[in-house]
């Protein structure tokens, strides 16, 4: 009896402290986002890094987009519909992003690479942060790709000049 107390005692108090202290945030699917932030590099200008957020507000949803090759100053703000709140959740459902949760890979070897960050809260408290250096999740290229079409499309229909990419 001493020897399973000495086990359970501690997997009782580790598992107390998971939920308490953020092990139980990981989304089984990405739905309802509250807030939603992407970046990643391109090059090593200082313009180079393209960054799109996605915001709950009291009346709808906001979005920002910053394309690369435009001032961090000069981004877009414009409010969106549902539409397209449930387009980019699809998107995210379907390569699977919620297995992203935590992610943090970095080539520690490469100095002048390229990476990503991504980081979602959910209404119902749960989220996904993840962080890369030339390493990446699966299904990156797709999310990248379509967060890419969905938010520059935000850009094109504001009538902005799309930046040429180096």
């Amino acid at each position: 009896m001493k020897r399973f107390s000495r086990i359970a005692l501690p997997v009782l108090l580790l598992g107390l402290a998971c939920l308490l202290g953020g092990c139980a945030k990981k989304p089984r699917e990405i739905r309802d986002i509250l807030h939603l932030r992407f970046t990643y590099s391109c090059g090593m200008e200082m313009n180079d890094q393209v960054a799109y957020t996605l915001d709950k507000t009291e009346t709808g949803y906001s979005a920002t987009v910053k394309p690369q090759g435009v001032d961090h100053d000069d981004y877009l703000s414009v409010d969106v519909d549902e539409g397209f709140v449930r387009q980019v959740e699809e998107l995210l459902q379907r390569n699977h992003v919620e297995k992203w949760y935590r992610f943090n890979k970095r080539a520690r070897s490469v100095m002048d690479g390229i990476g990503f960050t991504l980081y979602i809260t959910m209404e119902n408290g749960k989220e996904v942060d993840a962080v890369g250096y030339m390493r990446w999740p699966d299904g990156y290229g797709s999310v990248e790709t379509g967060l890419d079409a969905l938010f520059m499309g935000l850009w094109e229909a504001s009538g902005r000049e799309t930046p040429t990419k180096h």
